[in-house]
Order: structure tokens, then C-alpha cells, then sequence
């Protein structure tokens, strides 16, 4: 496991990949507090078997693995038992209170703040959401990794909420 004492903790770990277990658990169950239980349940079970974790560079695909296990097997008991509350298959619905504040960007502030993106982030983005292609022909037309359009896409989600949602 971890035994080195350069190594990441395993509560680090957590820590690190928590955020990305939430949107996963979020993103199965559709429902935040199913996602919080699926959360809690899997990380109970990571705790119980850290010892099964290989190294912390393959720490986030365990845990992300231990979190959908977790939620198939939170489905197959609601199957069994259909007198409980089912699993929404609806998105949880929005507050009519508040407005999300990216409804109030027009498509310039948009376009405006892909133009200002890194060159090489701006075009794996505009590829992927824009073109619509996939991870692989981003790639190819690129001639990077794969796993490079990955991060190039992702820091671009990022220059863009921060630029986009202090003007919204």
C-alpha cells in the first residue's frame, strides 16, 4: 500500500479525490442526498480495504470505482425492496427562487472568453465543445496524448467559470 514515507496519506488521498467522487455519486444517483449516502458508504469500504489500494496514482480510479460498486449495489437493494423511495431519474429540479447566474451571460461574453484561453487550451476546447469531436480525434489533429485534450479541456472549464461567472 502506502508504506513510503514520501508517499500521500490515505486521508490525503481522500481529501484530494473527494471532490470528484461527489460528482461522480451526484451524477448516478441525481439526487444530493443519495449522493452524499453513496459517498459515505464508499469511503467506509476504502477505509475497510485501503489495504487492496495499490498506489496513490491509481488512488483516484479505486476510489471512483468503490463509489459506483457502492451505488450499483444501493440500486440492486432498492430493486429488491421497490417499497422504499427509488432512485430519481429526474435532475433534481432548480430553485425557482434563484436564477443560475450563468442565464444571464449572452453568447459574446462567451465567445469573448474563449478568445482570451491559452492557445493550446482554446483549441482542444473549441474541438470539444464546439465541434463536438471526441477525445481521440482531438488527439490525432493536436498530436498529443489523449489524456493531454483531458487536462487541456478541464483547464479551460476552469479559465472560464473563473472569468465567466464573476461578470455574470
Amino acid at each position: 500500500m502506502l508504506d513510503t514515507p514520501a508517499s500521500p496519506t490515505f486521508e490525503s488521498l481522500v481529501v484530494q479525490h473527494l471532490p470528484t467522487l461527489r460528482r461522480r455519486a451526484a451524477r448516478l444517483t441525481r439526487t444530493r442526498h443519495d449522493a452524499d449516502d453513496v459517498v459515505q458508504d464508499a469511503l467506509l469500504r476504502a477505509l475497510r480495504g485501503q489495504a487492496q489500494m495499490r498506489s496513490a496514482a491509481t488512488a483516484r480510479g479505486w476510489l471512483l470505482t468503490i463509489v459506483s460498486s457502492t451505488f450499483l449495489d444501493l440500486a440492486r437493494r432498492r430493486r429488491v425492496r421497490p417499497q422504499e423511495v427509488p432512485i430519481s431519474h429526474e435532475p433534481p429540479a432548480p430553485d425557482q427562487d434563484e436564477e443560475a447566474p450563468w442565464w444571464r451571460l449572452s453568447i459574446e461574453d462567451v465567445r469573448a472568453a474563449v478568445d482570451h484561453l491559452p492557445d493550446d487550451v482554446r483549441d482542444a476546447y473549441r474541438m470539444f465543445a464546439l465541434e463536438g469531436r471526441d477525445y481521440a480525434s482531438i488527439a490525432a489533429t493536436l498530436g498529443v496524448p489523449k489524456c493531454t485534450v483531458g487536462t487541456r479541456i478541464l483547464r479551460a472549464r476552469k479559465h472560464l467559470r473563473a472569468r465567466l461567472l464573476p461578470a455574470a
